[in-house]
């Protein structure tokens, strides 16, 4: 029985061949490099975010400083709150409330409107006492301790979201470029952490005459970043093991 002759394809059909293989070779070039693209771009947003955080611990750091060092710090009383409506008065859910604090400066009395809002009526915090800054060359200024580092909240906030962000476009980025353990690690998630701890330590700065453990105390958004910082610690300990695992 004689054996089947192989078909030995034309040129044409070389040709042809050939052409599709290179248009699949550019189309999957393509793709990759509009992955990379959108992961840079990622990078990019993330990077932004990143500089308003620091923008805002910033801002809570001179302001905390400028506090500490030159105000006094006293014991306020609430003696009452503002209502303040929303956008709609009628609807007693849109309002929110917000803290009227008097102390006493030199035997004068002051009293001051807190920036902090509640979105229920604070009636069992009248009566107690709070400690408040206050600007000795111009007593009427005076702030709450507790809503002076209002910037570090709003740090707090869009980190995570950055991290998140950062995560995606490393992880995407990686994906083309060959992304092993050791890379995500020194990539992902040791930026991350220490981001999260370089935040905390310029807190610490806004406070010259405190300990460190006065940061968690004083400063609330330096918890967000604790927490986030913790997240990053939890995951890359994940990846590890999972990547062990392999």
């Amino acid at each position: 029985m004689s054996k089947k002759k192989k078909r030995i394809p034309t040129e044409k059909e070389t040709l042809l061949h050939e052409e599709a293989v290179r248009k699949k070779q550019e189309k999957a070039e393509a793709k990759r490099l509009k992955r990379i693209k959108e992961a840079w771009w990622l990078i990019g947003v993330a990077c932004i975010m990143v500089a308003v955080t620091l923008g805002f611990t910033v801002w809570t750091v001179a302001r905390m400083y400028d506090y500490e060092t030159n105000y006094v710090t006293l014991d306020g009383t609430v003696s009452s709150y503002n209502v303040n409506h929303g956008p709609i008065s009628s609807s007693s859910s849109r309002n929110t409330y917000s803290l009227v604090i008097t102390y006493v400066f030199n035997d004068q009395e002051y009293k001051f409107s807190d920036s902090a809002a509640y979105h229920k009526r604070p009636t069992d915090m009248i009566g107690t006492t709070t400690e408040i800054y206050v600007n000795p060359k111009n007593p009427q200024n005076a702030k709450k301790v507790t809503t002076a580092d209002d910037p570090s909240i709003a740090s707090a906030i869009i980190f995570p979201f950055a991290a998140i962000v950062f995560t995606l476009g490393m992880l995407l980025l990686l994906q083309e470029k060959g992304g092993s353990l050791i890379r995500r690690l020194l990539l992902i998630w040791l930026p991350i952490f220490s981001l999260c701890v370089t935040n905390v330590l310029l807190f610490w700065i806004g406070l010259p005459h405190d300990g460190f453990s006065a940061v968690f105390a004083r400063i609330e958004g330096s918890i967000g970043y604790a927490v986030v910082g913790g997240v990053a610690l939890l995951a890359a300990l994940i990846d590890v093991i999972v990547s062990n695992r392999k």
